[in-house]
């Protein structure tokens, strides 16, 4: 070092010397020369100093320099800097340690660090700073800082510590108190992904401990890495005992072993494709077999190479049996639909027509192609049931109910032909991903009906005549009593019998009586009113029921009817054979108790009509001991 600077100052002194060589020297005496001398050597010191200056002011300015390229570095950093004297107080900091506290830089210096950090890091934080300030190396703690800005705010940092070194005198004094150099590094944003990737592991290993799918790896070598509880559970099988084990060997049927090692053998080697999709058995420790459904893919090292497959599997045995169970219930439904004798008929939202079995085929006459996605009420209701149908059929849309759902209705339908038949109808709702179709069983009635019919009036009519017979007459005249009595109106009973009608019968025979008898039914139904009803009660004796009539209108009504049978002979085949009828008149009362009390009364003036000589109308005063019933016997007057 002393040789660098004597040897810097003889350069500083020639170059001075080689300065003053270049004045212009006048002759002298002893003692000028002497003092041109001192002059000289005055001189050539001044412009030695002058020339130190120059380089001082350089190496200042070069210094000036690298403090401030060293400032800007050290407070544009992008970690922060901390310089902690032994109770943990700032001596000194950079910006970017100020902007990581959001503090202006006056109120860092000379406060506790722990001042900066959440409470529940703090204590933490001045528990273990002294061993931290004293052994530094290799150590660091992450605290949380919080920022001073509104809303309040905070980052996760982590603080590396190193001692600076010692500055100490020439003599070996210390000249400062050692600090801590201490590097702030704002890793929030790497906490956060951490946090993320152990939340994302976390849950991660939570849903393969709850999914209900099979999850499980298998490694190039056919065995087994991973495999989650759902698996175990199928398999029958710890996991430790699972995992290791080769999948092909312990865990298929054996007739599949060979096929399925050879395609693995051949994905590995990228020779085949992986089958994404497939449904394959699995045997579990009982040996049961179990249909899966997998979904696979391939696992890649970094190379790209294939080192095993991840597959998802889903045990869809009970489902498989479903399926095979449906499609035979649906097999089934479809021989009952084939074969039923009654239409079955089904109407989507829309209300077009969706199901069209054979039998509506045959009962309405439209195939199958022509009745599929036509409107069915149009298609098969007479019109006088459209506007219910339209009213209605929105409620139905909406909530799947309806008047008709769930009965059993007598309707009228139309066939192609445009003949209208009778059906009994039986219609029920069901819902088919969310929308309501109605489901129809109709019955052809038309022949039923016609039996009913037919029954009822072999029940209610006299085979020979076609009136009413004596039980549902007898019927007739209880309800027209009955109503007699609640609303106070008037009816009128007539009881007739043909005049020596088995005179008719001896002299032509049953066969003519018969036809002189429907004759006479003719000729009364023709005369009646059409309110009025006439039945036969046995053999020549007949009865009519007048409602809503009184004394005033049966009598001259029983009159009409005597004379015209007087002039309308019956034509038979043993020809023109004339007859004559005698008539009991009687009134419905409100006290009288049932029909038979009536028909004693109208008998009383049929019987007197005979006696005063036949073909004439007789009317029954009404009597009040004679209301109650009695039972009578009908006798043929034929005298």
């Amino acid at each position: 070092m002393d040789s660098e600077q004597d040897s810097r100052q003889s350069d500083l002194r020639g170059r001075a010397e080689a300065i003053l060589a270049t004045t212009v020297q006048e002759p002298a005496d002893g003692s000028q020369i002497e003092m041109r001398r001192l002059i000289h050597d005055l001189l050539a010191y001044q412009i030695e100093l002058e020339f130190q200056n120059e380089e001082l002011f350089s190496i200042q300015l070069q210094l000036k320099d690298a403090r401030d390229r060293y400032a800007r570095l050290y407070h544009q950093a992008p970690e922060g800097y901390l310089s902690l004297d032994a109770s943990g107080v700032i001596r000194q900091f950079n910006q970017t340690f100020a902007s990581m506290v959001d503090n202006e830089c006056a109120d860092l210096m000379g406060r506790s660090l722990a001042e900066f950090m959440a409470a529940a890091d703090r204590d933490i934080f001045l528990g273990r700073f002294k061993a931290f300030f004293k052994n530094p190396e290799g150590k660091s703690m992450d605290v949380t800082l919080r920022r001073r800005g509104k809303p309040a705010s905070s980052l996760i940092a982590r603080l590396t510590g190193r001692r600076e070194t010692d500055t100490v005198s020439p003599v070996g004094r210390r000249l400062a108190p050692p600090l801590l150099l201490v590097i702030v590094s704002d890793i929030s944003v790497q906490k956060a992904m951490e946090d993320a990737l152990r939340q994302e592991r976390d849950a991660s290993q939570r849903y393969l401990g709850v999914v209900g799918s099979i999850v499980i790896v298998v490694r190039q070598d056919q065995t087994v890495s991973l495999i989650n509880p759902a698996g175990c559970q199928l398999l029958g099988y710890r996991q430790e005992d699972i995992i290791g084990a080769n999948w092909f060997d312990r865990f298929l049927p054996e007739r599949l072993r060979v096929s399925a090692k050879a395609h693995f053998a051949s994905l590995i080697a990228e020779t085949t494709d992986l089958i994404k999709s497939q449904e394959s058995m699995v045997l579990t420790r009982s040996g049961e077999e179990r249909i899966i459904a997998w979904r696979n893919t391939v696992l890649r090292d970094t190379a790209g190479y294939i080192t095993g497959t991840l597959s998802s599997g889903e045990d869809v045995s009970e489902r498989r049996q479903a399926e095979i169970a449906l499609r035979e219930r649906e097999a089934i439904l479809h021989n009952i639909t084939e074969a039923a004798q009654d239409a079955i008929v089904m109407m989507e939202p829309a209300g077009r027509i969706s199901f069209w079995n054979p039998a509506a085929e045959h009962i309405f006459g439209y195939t199958r192609e022509e009745a599929l996605g036509r409107e069915l009420h149009p298609l098969l209701a007479p019109e006088r049931y459209h506007d219910a149908h339209y009213k209605a059929f929105p409620v139905f849309q909406r909530t799947g109910r309806g008047n008709a759902i769930g009965k059993t209705l007598g309707l009228q339908a139309r066939r192609k032909d445009g003949v209208e038949i009778a059906v009994a109808v039986s219609l029920s709702s069901v819902q088919i991903r969310g929308q309501w179709y109605a489901v129809g069983i109709l019955r052809d009635e038309t022949e039923r009906r016609a039996q009913e019919i037919e029954l009822r009036r072999l029940a209610t009519t006299d085979p020979l005549t076609g009136l009413a017979n004596r039980r549902y007459f007898l019927a007739q005249v209880e309800r027209e009593l009955n109503r007699l009595k609640r609303y106070s109106a008037s009816a009128a009973l007539l009881m007739l019998d043909l005049d020596h009608f088995k005179q008719i019968n001896d002299a032509y025979g049953h066969a003519i009586g018969d036809a002189v008898l429907k004759h006479f039914a003719f000729i009364a139904s023709q005369t009646l009113r059409k309110i009025d009803l006439l039945g036969r009660l046995g053999g020549e004796e007949f009865a009519a029921l007048l409602p809503d009539t009184t004394m005033t209108g049966a009598y001259p009504l029983a009159e009409r009817l005597r004379g015209i049978i007087m002039e309308s002979p019956a034509m038979t085949g043993a020809g023109s054979i004339g007859f004559s009828v005698s008539i009991g008149v009687a009134l419905l009362a409100q006290n009288d108790l049932d029909a038979d009390a009536i028909l004693i009364r109208a008998d009383r003036a049929l019987y007197r009509a005979k006696n005063r000589g036949r073909n004439r109308v007789e009317m029954e005063k009404w009597d009040d001991n004679d209301r109650t019933s009695r039972r009578r016997t009908v006798t043929t007057r034929n005298q």
